[in-house]
């Protein structure tokens, strides 16, 4: 019995070391849920992105199966560019009571370097967004999308889900959760977010 049990975690774990997207997937229309599905998205990300400019430049949304859901965006505010931190009081999804619900808000201006890297980071994200050539999804987890918009006005997401820390998904997702926590106004060195995000450019484009 020991012996097939051995074998499976074995293809589990050389398919999610090997099988790691490199790439972010289109995002699926909100619009085509219904039921409660559409009620939570189109409730959630009226909340969550509360503040934010209906185009945004680089904009990084985290929804954990189990706990609160958070986002960063960069915005232009007065004339200066910020990272927006913007995180809910408690998971939108199991509230008790979601008009109780509280968006939580802070800001940081990153410098200019690490502004320009950003979007330049997201911009590459979006021109190498694609279709998956299969549709499987963990049900537990954490989905993690990215907007940008294009040079035409539209607004492009790509999303992906839990990956593997060492996979450049893994990675993406472990830099832009230090950039949330820079605009939450954590101590966190811009140079070597800088130095992360140049790191990771340079393996997308192999």
């Amino acid at each position: 019995m020991k012996q097939p049990i051995l074998i499976l975690t074995f293809v589990l774990t050389i398919f999610l070391c090997y099988g790691q997207k490199q790439h972010l997937e289109p995002v699926k229309d909100f619009e085509q849920y219904e039921g409660v599905l559409k009620e939570y998205y189109d409730n959630v990300f009226t909340l969550l992105y509360k503040g934010y400019s209906e185009q945004p430049i680089a904009r990084y949304t985290s929804m954990p199966s189990f706990s609160n859901e958070y986002s960063f965006s960069i915005e232009t505010l007065e004339g200066k560019n910020y990272v927006v931190s913007n995180r809910l009081s408690e998971s939108y999804w199991y509230a008790k009571n979601r008009k109780k619900v509280k968006l939580i808000s802070s800001k940081t201006e990153p410098t200019n370097d690490l502004y320009l890297k950003i979007v330049d980071l997201f911009k590459l994200l979006q021109e190498q967004t694609k279709k998956p050539e299969n549709d499987l999804m963990g049900l537990d987890g954490v989905t993690y999308y990215f907007a940008t918009t294009d040079k035409n006005g539209q607004i492009k997401i790509g999303e992906t889900w839990s990956p593997n820390d060492n996979s450049l998904l893994g990675r993406l997702v472990i830099i832009c959760d230090n950039i949330y926590s820079l605009g939450n106004g954590n101590n966190l060195s811009q140079t070597d977010i800088l130095k992360d995000i140049d790191k990771l450019l340079n393996d997308l484009k192999q």
